[in-house]
């Protein structure tokens, strides 16, 4: 049996533990028994609320490189929150004071920012997925719905990325019939 989720990992865990503090109950003395079934009750309690705690705040590393359909993709998922957060970062370490400014042209102005950096970095991995694709393939044409089919991303930022690709002068596009293809330049 292959126990790759964390979450099945995390019970198994507490369900051993538990099997094995109901057989200590047992054995301990009856003024130690109320105290040890309190922490029986909530010892599981804390495990989820750790668990949930990091999975609101830190989810890439419940996942192994394994768990991705492309290991690749999970450079990308953990390599854009960096990008994010090191963005987030940069912007509120330019705010001239400890105070944050009261103005909502300020925070829009952050999210902005914060924003176009996230987008700027995932379409820039997203050109490299198709671009890297395209050029392995050299010899071949493909549409947007094969390339969706064969590279795991959202069909309008693998048409973003060819259309970036293209005004770059990296793609050659084409029709076939009235299908429209995309080839890397040679």
């Amino acid at each position: 049996m292959k126990v790759s989720n964390p979450l099945t990992i995390i019970s198994i865990f507490a369900g051993i533990a538990e099997s094995f503090a109901t057989v200590a109950l047992i054995k301990l003395p009856i003024e130690l028994q109320l105290y040890f079934v309190n922490f029986v009750i909530f010892f599981p309690i804390a495990i989820v609320t750790t668990f949930f705690a990091i999975l609101i705040f830190k989810p890439q590393v419940l996942y192994a490189p394994s768990d991705y359909e492309d290991q690749e993709h999970f450079l990308l998922a953990n390599r854009l929150r960096n990008k994010i957060a090191e963005e987030a970062e940069k912007a509120l370490a330019n705010i001239p004071n400890k105070e944050a400014p009261k103005n909502d042209s300020y925070w829009k102005e952050l999210s902005a920012r914060i924003a176009d950096s996230t987008i700027n970095e995932l379409t820039s991995e997203n050109e490299k997925l198709v671009f890297d694709y395209l050029t392995k393939h050299s010899n071949e044409a493909f549409s947007e719905r094969g390339l969706k089919f064969i590279i795991p991303i959202g069909k309008s930022s693998i048409n973003l990325a060819l259309y970036s690709l293209e005004s770059k002068g990296l793609v050659n596009k084409g029709v076939d019939g009235n299908v429209v293809i995309w080839q890397i330049k040679t």
